[in-house]
């Protein structure tokens, strides 16, 4: 997009294990990379319902072939709610480390949820130095992406910063102000970002 530089902080690795998808009435999409980590498996999985934690993964989700959409509001925790609607088992295609508490919640509701790890996001070691300008916008989208990009340089008291949702804030370091954007999505930080630039 025009005005922003996306500095390659994360690498994403997929694993595949084997899935019995008959086991299951749907599939809890919390991310576009668990919808990548899909793409490894035969359709099979498209005929479940499946619940996205916001619309971008729901748009991600209905191009892969999803027939069944629902979306929470944005949030982990927002996914019980509408969890709480449905019977039977759910699977959750995760992150090798997940920065939310939901799966332990919806299971001490009585809700059936099964975990599987279909992907990892470490450092990308192989990045060359980040440059950032002293008085540039940063966008965080993860708490991993803070991690791995403080681990190469500082975000500077004359940064601004835009992050993601409440989960990904908890996560920069301690002093840092910040703005949550509007929606838990990477349009609405890159809006807000330019927001915050023009300003």
């Amino acid at each position: 997009m025009m005005g922003v530089v996306h500095v390659p902080v994360l690498s994403l690795h997929f694993f595949t294990p084997d899935i019995d998808f008959d086991l299951y009435v749907g599939i809890i999409v919390t991310s576009k990379q668990a919808a990548e980590a899909l793409k490894f498996y035969t359709p099979d999985w498209n005929r479940l319902k499946v619940l996205c934690v916001g619309e971008s993964t729901a748009r991600v989700m209905k191009e892969l072939g999803a027939r069944s959409v629902e979306t929470a509001d944005g949030y982990g925790i927002s996914i019980l709610e509408v969890l709480s609607r449905h019977q039977g088992k759910w699977l959750y295609p995760r992150p090798k480390i997940i920065a939310s508490s939901w799966p332990t919640r919806a299971r001490e509701l009585g809700i059936e949820v099964d975990e599987v790890i279909l992907y990892e996001t470490t450092c990308n070691d192989d990045m060359e130095e980040i440059k950032i300008a002293q008085d540039g916008v940063l966008i965080f989208t993860s708490p991993s992406s803070i991690k791995c990009f403080t681990k190469r340089t500082r975000i500077l008291p004359t940064h601004d910063v835009v992050i993601i949702g409440a989960t990904t804030q908890k996560a920069l370091p301690y002093g840092i102000k910040s703005t949550l954007s509007q929606e838990t999505s990477v349009i609405s930080c890159i809006e807000k970002a330019r927001e915050i630039a023009a300003s």
